[in-house]
Parts: C-alpha cells; sequence; structure tokens
C-alpha cells in the first residue's frame, strides 16, 4: 500500500480488523459478490476504506490549521478581522469537524455489515442503507451480542462526553453557522495601583460550549478522537475470536 496514514491512527488494530472482517465475505471477485445486488462485501470495504479516508483528512486540516493560527495577519491577530484569513480557518474547522464524525459513522457502517456475515436475522437494513446509522448499528449488536465488547462501547458512545462535543459543532458548523474568534481583555488593579493586563481568545459557536482559541484548538479534538476510535476498533477484533477463548475472556 502506498496510502499515507497518520501516524495517530491504530494502524495496525485496524489492518487487522479489515483482513478479518473480509475473510468473512466470499472472495471479491467470485460469482457470489458479483451476483449480490446488495454488495454487502464491497460495502463494507468501502467504508472501512472511509475510516482511514475521513482520519487523514482530520490530520491535515489539523496540520493547516496550525499553519494558518502560525502565520496569522496582523488585521487578525490584534482587531479579529481580515474576512479571508477567516475563512481559510473555517474551512480547517468545517474540515475537520465533518470527516471527524464521519471517521465514527463509515466505522458504525461497516460494522452494520461485518455484523450481518456474522448474525444476519439482527442486521435487517443492509437492503436499506439509508436506515444504517450509529444507533441502529448500536441497537442490532446489543440485540445480536449484548455482552460483546463492541456492543458496550457503541451504547456508550452515543453518551460519552468528547463523542457529544465532536457531534454538536459538527452539527452546528453542517446545517447552522460558521464559528468565530472571540477576543476578550480584561484588567485587574494590582495593590500598588497599577493595572495587569490579560486577554482570553475563544471559538465561540452558538449553541456549543466555548473553548480555548490557540495552536492546539483542533488537535485537543483529534486526540479525543483517536481515543475513541482506537477503543471501538479494538473492541471490535472480539468479534473474531473463537467463541471458546470469548467465553474464557469472560
Amino acid at each position: 500500500m502506498n496510502f499515507i496514514i497518520p501516524e495517530q491512527f491504530p494502524q495496525d488494530a485496524f489492518q487487522d480488523f479489515g483482513k478479518r472482517a473480509s475473510e468473512l465475505f466470499p472472495g471479491i471477485l467470485s460469482e457470489e459478490v458479483a451476483n449480490d445486488p446488495l454488495q454487502r462485501h464491497h460495502q463494507s470495504l468501502k467504508s472501512w476504506a472511509a475510516v482511514r479516508y475521513r482520519y487523514r483528512a482530520c490530520s491535515e486540516a489539523n496540520e493547516e490549521f496550525k499553519a494558518l493560527f502560525a502565520n496569522a495577519t496582523e488585521l487578525f491577530r490584534e482587531w479579529n478581522s481580515d474576512e479571508e484569513y477567516w475563512y481559510k480557518i473555517e474551512r480547517c474547522l468545517y474540515t475537520f469537524f465533518m470527516n471527524g464524525l464521519s471517521v465514527f459513522e463509515s466505522f458504525g457502517y461497516c460494522l452494520y455489515f461485518v455484523g450481518n456475515a456474522i448474525h444476519p436475522q439482527a442486521f435487517v437494513h443492509v437492503a436499506e442503507p439509508r436506515k444504517i446509522s450509529l444507533r441502529t448499528t448500536s441497537d442490532a449488536f446489543c440485540s445480536a451480542f449484548p455482552h460483546g465488547a463492541i456492543s458496550d462501547h457503541l451504547a456508550a458512545l452515543r453518551n460519552d462526553r468528547e463523542f457529544c462535543k465532536l457531534d454538536s459543532i459538527r452539527n452546528i458548523l453542517a446545517h447552522r453557522i460558521s464559528g468565530m474568534r472571540s477576543v476578550r481583555s480584561y484588567s485587574v488593579r494590582e495593590l500598588d495601583g497599577t493595572f495587569t493586563g490579560s486577554r482570553e481568545d475563544v471559538l465561540h459557536l452558538h449553541g456549543a460550549d466555548e473553548v480555548q482559541y490557540d495552536e492546539e484548538l483542533i488537535q485537543r479534538y483529534l486526540n479525543d478522537l483517536t481515543a475513541m476510535l482506537t477503543v471501538l476498533v479494538r473492541a471490535a477484533l472480539e468479534l473474531f475470536q473463537p467463541k471458546e477463548t470469548k467465553a474464557a475472556s469472560g
């Protein structure tokens, strides 16, 4: 493979998952796959690949944001102006949060087809892809594998604080408004009568918690995204353990 994947990505575990998932389906060039109108193997493969592509887009948005932050115009630094510069910042934020949520949506979609290959009775929406969401994937796994680690983590994800922040900001940027940098200045009078000034830069999005606007703004979200994805991928590998191994580990 010549595809470059960011260092933070859980590459070994994800490659292992992809290999094991493919083994559940007939060969990609087999007649069974060619004659499958639902293209189950193809959809599993492409959603697996989408996770990697979306993650790389997140990483590249992070690097571009850092470069833009380091080279901000004077007009923007001092007066919070310069619409052309802010457009470039906004594009990084939009790219990151749209792709960031898609990392999980694509992995959930992939997991649904893997679940169907193992337990087709519980994963009944393969013919209706628009019905496959993180919630329907989670519900299907909880039904088919009620004691599975991946079931527990998918169910917990929808209430996870960091995931909810990612989801909330994505929805605001996708459906409502762009963000803005808010600059606040404070003065504190010292005992000797002098004043000490301080300044706070935050990213303001109406409907979301304010976050510190600095070089690491996207990096912090990327770190959380990576941690959540790594947990899900490792939990998903349990699906391929022999039944007796699962029982022993439980």
